[in-house]
């Protein structure tokens, strides 16, 4: 004789009070888990650590785009680099416009315009920002316009990055669970450390 497997005893389903009781008490569990995460010094500090992050990552596109610290400098030599595009009233496009100063630092503005071209030993100005003062637009004498640097471009978009993903994180109030805050914390510290070390 063949033994029957042993069947599965047929689960009841729920009333809905005890399904309304049982949503009320992981509601309940989570607040004060919550409470309790709101309490303890790692959240508080991983919260300062990522408003100060975001600020600074706002400051450094704030430096991009208005007033920043200016400083001026002398060239020895300028390389420019022509583009494809086509030149207008005898002036030819230009990608890029590479700048020697005095003490042998290199300085890429990316032009990506229709530009006479620089004198070899043309006087320019580098706007810093106020914090971490790391090099975001460059301009020449004689000429209107503000350039970016090619080493501005990595920053630039680290910090637009960081700065949405905070915004979403801070506005879904996704920083009120431990792994979501942590992680969080990882990524600014990562972007902060490659802008620093850039």
């Amino acid at each position: 004789m063949t033994s029957e497997p042993n069947k599965r005893p047929r689960r009841n389903p729920m009333t809905s009070e005890e399904v309304a009781h049982i949503i009320a008490h992981k509601r309940k569990k989570e607040l004060v888990e919550l409470r309790k995460l709101k309490k303890s010094k790692t959240f508080k500090i991983l919260n300062v650590f990522n408003v100060i992050c975001f600020f600074i990552f706002i400051e450094l596109l704030f430096c991009y785009i208005g007033p920043c610290h200016y400083n001026g400098y002398h060239a020895v030599n300028t390389i420019t680099h022509y583009g494809s595009g086509k030149s207008i009233n005898g002036k030819l496009y230009v990608d890029e416009v590479d700048i020697y100063d005095t003490e042998g630092e290199l300085y890429k503005l990316i032009i990506d315009d229709c530009i006479t071209e620089p004198n070899k030993a043309v006087y320019f100005i580098i706007g810093r920002d106020y914090l971490l003062q790391k090099n975001l637009k460059g301009f020449m004498e004689g000429y209107n316009n503000a350039y970016r640097l090619f080493s501005a471009s990595p920053v630039l978009l680290l910090s637009m990055l960081a700065i949405c993903i905070s915004l979403f994180v801070f506005v879904m109030n996704l920083n009120e669970k431990v792994y979501n805050l942590v992680g969080l914390s990882v990524l600014n510290f990562l972007a902060l450390f490659t802008i620093l070390s850039i």
